[in-house]
């Protein structure tokens, strides 16, 4: 029994349960704890067989879940004995340790669960062919017992096949063959029989971690003769290993560096670095002071994991170059150095620059370029190198150079600074006030001597070659069609084929509308009262304009046709004081597209104020039925009445009166539940014809629903289910003459008494709190607001 509790410790971490493992075809597990390496994989047998002492020629092959006999049974044919075969493929892990296997089976049926299970597992050798009790396999050794299980029929048993998987492993075995039977002298006896479901095996097994390989120094492949610019460098090598699981993480590993001076390989340093999964790249920096400049030295690299180490890598050797070359010697007779004028070559125009390194004995090449040094050049034996450079621009320019030797050392920059000739063409503009859509006649003028031709571009437009009359000069004519900055560029070519410096001739052209109002002068100042119709004049900023798009606020655009001189006109009429913005552009026949123009005027405010004792501003007042007096006055001289909209309702209007003020009175006729009570008041004045922005008087209404008490049942509870009680309904609003109540969603209507009072009887049916909901009604249709009235109902035990 103890054997078996030490064994059951690890199931836990290699089995996820039996309906697990006995029902997949084939289960992969890996360990879920990271300090533990190689790779658990559950084995289903490749082959399944059992056989029958009742025939002994016959072999009996089963499927891969089909059930199998052990022991002796009875059928209708008599009694049988049977021993069940199961074969495994062993050649996954040929090579590899075995650190634990666990035989796992289960009981589909038991003939007698009182009495011990006796099942025993036996290694045989692996039959060409399902066996035969008469030819059963020769058996080796006894595998173990299947561990108890209080269970019976048990759906879980297993047992401890570690040192079986093993000795066949070791032994080089392909397959293995295992054998269930009742143990010995109880194999007769029939009450010990059972039938038991394909024997598995769990197997977690480890195979070394490979030789590591790509090694690196310094960032650079292990080669011979190999040199490094550094006394620090970074060594790294690639670490993976076989046990690695696609989809799976696989093993930790870990690597250790060792290195050492090749003529004193005593002197070796080791390093190991942290686990972590393979595949990885893993480095090492060698500490400061342990390498010196011209010293050899090699390196080598083992991977481990938990269980096993893999062999040294073969030793990458390099020797420890620190010392940086001169800085270079730069000269060129086609671009001498200095700033003297107007200089030599040209732009596009390449020279020969000679790099040397004098005093230098281990010259490798030159990084050059002309933002920095980044282009690379071989050097001959002698350290010297000639490159051909073609500036980019005229006047001062400047190429940065450093030397390399063999090792990548590379010396301290030199700056080589010379002039180029200027030899860009010039650009005559015959056109310079032209609009869009106008042509412009450019002339070119030569920048060097024998130009042939010219290639120009407009803006992002195909270029276009011409070629140069005899005095070098070329004309073309161009007509740009791009609102804003346009630009002109253009290169020479001499008959030798030399290119020239890039001329630039960059013009502006304002396409955008002008915008003009008499009623609302546009860029500010105080403009027309609100409402009054604006008329705005739009003048073209381009020829050729058949129409306009405007807008206002931000608001829709709208399209206006021009006149034959290109101008249009429109009439806008503001409704709110303050700035506006209006935006136009215009448009040709040709789908020419202008520039935006922005105008921004302003309308003057007159919107009237408004006044009432009855429903002041933001307060709650009044209600339902309550009439209110609401006084309109005037901002500005003129105005002749008034129009004005209490939310919910229709527009109305009222006359003003000499001095521009208006009174009226309101009564209102329900309480706006959807609006908690808020109403909102709008009015604009009127002058004639013109209406003016609108001022907003917002107020609350009182609900003015009715009150409601009760003897019987008051909020703090009474009566009792199925007791009827008395309810009193007391107006609030003014001329109320019934009351609409609900309860149990039931809505019905009692007349209201002289005294605005009704008593009402309600039954409640249940213990606990009810809600009565309560609101009245006048004749003339006004409604007040609803409330509620809560009281609770005694429990009656």
């Amino acid at each position: 029994m103890r054997i078996a509790s030490q064994r059951r410790k690890p199931r836990r971490l290699l089995i996820t349960g039996a309906a697990v493992l006995l029902t997949v075809p084939v289960a992969v597990l890996v360990s879920s704890t990271p300090a533990v390496a190689g790779t658990t994989r559950f084995e289903r047998p490749t082959s399944i067989s059992y056989t029958d002492a009742k025939q002994p020629t016959v072999a009996f092959p089963v499927g891969t879940t089909d059930r199998v006999p052990v022991g002796t049974w009875a059928s209708d044919e008599g009694k049988h004995t049977s021993r069940a075969y199961f074969t495994f493929d062993l050649t996954p892990y040929q090579g590899k340790d075995i650190i634990k296997a666990y035989g796992v089976t289960g009981e589909s049926s038991v003939t007698d669960c009182a009495q011990p299970r006796k099942i025993e597992i036996w290694r045989t050798a692996t039959p060409a062919q399902p066996p035969t009790w008469k030819t059963a396999p020769r058996v080796y050794e006894r595998g173990g017992d299947v561990f108890n299980s209080p269970a019976c029929p048990a759906s879980y048993l297993e047992l401890d096949l570690t040192e079986t998987l093993r000795q066949a492993v070791a032994d080089g075995q392909d397959s293995l063959t295992l054998m269930a039977r009742i143990a010995g002298k109880h194999e007769k006896n029939k009450r010990l029989s059972r039938w038991i479901t394909p024997l598995g095996i769990s197997i977690e097994s480890n195979a070394a971690p490979d030789v590591p390989s790509a090694l690196t120094v310094a960032g650079l492949a292990c080669a011979d003769g190999r040199l490094i610019g550094t006394t620090v460098p970074v060594l790294s090598a690639q670490v993976t290993d076989p046990d690695k699981l696609d989809g799976f993480a696989g093993d930790q590993v870990t690597a250790t560096f060792a290195w050492w001076p090749a003529d004193r390989p005593t002197e070796r340093t080791e390093w190991t670095s942290y686990s972590t999964y393979a595949p990885r790249r893993i480095s090492y920096t060698v500490p400061e002071g342990g390498m010196v400049h011209g010293g050899t030295y090699a390196f080598s690299v083992r991977a481990a994991d938990q269980h096993a180490s893999s062999d040294w890598s073969p030793e990458c050797r390099f020797t420890v170059d620190t010392v940086r070359p001169p800085a270079p010697t730069v000269t060129s007779t086609d671009y001498p150095a200095g700033w003297s004028q107007p200089g030599h070559g040209g732009p596009g125009i390449p020279g020969a620059f000679h790099l040397s390194a004098p005093g230098a004995d281990d010259i490798a090449g030159y990084y050059y370029g002309e933002s920095g040094p980044y282009t690379y050049v071989a050097a001959d034996e002698s350290g010297l190198a000639t490159i051909s450079h073609a500036p980019t621009r005229s006047h001062s320019n400047r190429l940065y150079v450093q030397a390399a030797d063999h090792t990548g050392n590379r010396s301290a920059q030199t700056t080589y600074e010379f002039t180029v000739r200027d030899t860009a063409p010039r650009i005559t503009d015959g056109n310079p006030d032209g609009a869009i859509g106008e042509p412009r006649e450019l002339t070119f003028t030569p920048g060097m001597e024998d130009v042939v031709e010219y290639t120009y571009r407009l803006n992002d437009g195909d270029p276009a070659t011409v070629p140069a009359g005899t005095d070098g000069t070329a004309t073309v004519t161009v007509t740009p069609r791009k609102s804003g900055w346009n630009r002109v560029t253009v290169t020479s070519r001499t008959s030798g084929g030399l290119p020239s410096g890039e001329a630039q001739l960059q013009f502006y052209l304002a396409t955008e509308p002008t915008v003009s109002s008499e009623q609302y002068p546009i860029g500010g100042g105080e403009g027309a009262l609100v409402g009054t119709p604006g008329t705005f004049v739009f003048r073209p900023g381009m020829p050729g304009v058949t129409e306009y798009v405007w807008s206002v606020a931000g608001g829709p655009e709208r399209t206006v046709a021009a006149e034959a001189d290109g101008t249009a006109s429109v009439t806008f009429t503001t409704t709110f004081g303050g700035f506006h913005w209006m935006e136009v552009y215009s448009r040709t026949a040709d789908g020419t597209v202008s520039e935006a123009a922005s105008a921004y005027f302003e309308a003057t405010s007159w919107a009237p104020t408004i006044e009432s004792a009855d429903y002041p501003i933001y307060q709650q007042s009044g209600g339902p039925g309550v009439a209110g007096e609401f006084t309109f006055r005037p901002a500005h001289d003129g105005v002749t009445g008034y129009v004005y909209t209490f939310e919910g309702e229709e527009e109305r209007t009222v006359t003003a009166g000499a001095d521009g003020v208006a009174t009226i009175n309101w009564t209102p006729q329900s309480y706006p539940a959807d609006r908690s009570g808020w109403v909102r008041l709008t009015v604009r004045a009127t002058m004639g014809s013109i209406v003016s922005d609108g001022t907003e008087h917002a107020f609350v209404l009182n609900r003015l629903a009715p009150t409601v008490s009760s003897t019987d049942y008051p909020p703090t509870g009474g009566g009792g289910p199925n007791i009827p009680g008395q309810f009193t309904l007391t107006a609030q609003m003014p001329g109320t003459t019934e009351f609409v109540y609900r309860y149990n969603n039931e809505e019905r209507t009692v007349a209201a008494g002289a005294d605005g009072t009704a008593t009402i009887t309600l039954t409640p049916r249940y213990d606990g709190g009810h809600y009565l909901y309560v609101s009245s009604r006048a004749a003339s249709g006004i409604t007040s607001g609803e409330d509620y009235y809560y009281f609770y109902v005694h429990y009656q035990g």
